[in-house]
């Protein structure tokens, strides 16, 4: 019985899906990549090693990369610019960023 033939029993053999199956891996996938993206895209714009960003109205999240809004206050940072479109955008990442910090 030769070990690199398929005909030995511990060989693996690839696996059918069905129609309906692959279907359904296929949209499982969909979400995956997306949030996979959204992720990728926040750690992208944001530092996340970085202390928490306030402003006036309370925490924000992490510092946006190359903001020169964003003033050190000393363990902290504060925001004196008026675009909070990308806190906007990752409000949910950003809520997850400051409760994983302690916030």
């Amino acid at each position: 019985m030769n070990p690199f033939t398929t005909d030995h029993p511990m060989a693996s053999r690839q696996i059918q899906l069905s129609h309906r199956g692959r279907r359904v891996v296929r949209w499982l996938l969909v979400p995956f990549c997306f949030l996979a993206l959204y992720v990728g895209s926040f750690i992208w714009h944001f530092d996340i090693f970085s202390s928490p960003v306030r402003d006036g109205h309370g925490w924000l999240g992490p510092v946006v990369r190359g903001d020169s809004h964003v003033v050190d206050i000393g363990k902290v940072y504060d925001y004196e610019g008026t675009d909070f479109s990308l806190y906007r955008t990752y409000h949910p990442l950003c809520v997850v960023w400051l409760r994983v910090n302690g916030l």
